[in-house]
């Protein structure tokens, strides 16, 4: 069967997204910056034509307003990350995808070159990542169902990138190039044109 896109999102809700770049941003720049990540996940999405599904938290299908309209909308299940992730793998193998990539809406840098990068790497590996500089992943993509890469992780933290290979150390993984996920301001002020954007929108709000 063809291969699968997975898209991890919270709803672009004020106050429920992003909280680390809330802290020095505010609520109001952040859902802003949130929503411009969403939008450009999306186009990507588009531009590769790949059967895509959403898993969401945080809110209900109708809080995604005009994003991914084209998506069939699941909500995300587990008591954390690793087994939300755990979750929609298994329900994407249970559906006959026999490869399987999944990212999340924090990557500014994502293109359609990553995207088909991934796949592509998985004809010759059963796992491909894409490393955040954080330390952990902006991308995982999978061939075969680990169980392990979705256990004993902290999450959020500098060394899920490591534990995750190390984990998988006797399996074939290819790597991808690193990019930066948006969690932080310092991320967010990588990207000065976006930065500028946010910048003009709210000024223009003032006048």
């Amino acid at each position: 069967m063809e291969p699968l896109l997975i898209v991890f999102a919270k709803a672009p809700l004020l106050g429920k997204v992003k909280s680390r770049l809330a802290a020095d941003l505010g609520n109001e720049k952040t859902l802003w910056v949130y929503r411009q990540l969403v939008a450009k996940t999306e186009r990507i999405i588009q531009q590769s034509r790949l059967k895509s599904v959403l898993f969401y938290t945080g809110g209900a299908p109708e809080d995604f307003d005009c994003y991914f309209k084209t998506l069939k909308k699941i909500p995300q299940s587990g008591a954390d990350l690793g087994e939300r992730m755990s979750a929609a793998f298994q329900w994407g193998f249970a559906q006959g995808h026999s490869k399987i990539i999944a990212l999340g809406t924090d990557l500014w840098d994502l293109d359609q070159a990553t995207l088909n990068d991934a796949l592509h790497a998985l004809d010759r590996a059963d796992v491909v990542l894409g490393p955040a500089k954080d330390g952990g992943y902006y991308l995982l993509g999978l061939k075969k169902f680990y169980p392990k890469v979705f256990l004993n992780k902290q999450w959020g933290g500098p060394n899920v990138l490591h534990d995750t290979l190390n984990d998988l150390e006797d399996k074939p993984i290819a790597l991808l190039e690193e990019k930066s996920d948006i969690d932080f301001y310092k991320d967010l002020s990588l990207y000065p044109e976006l930065l500028d954007r946010m910048n003009a929108y709210f000024d223009e709000r003032k006048n």
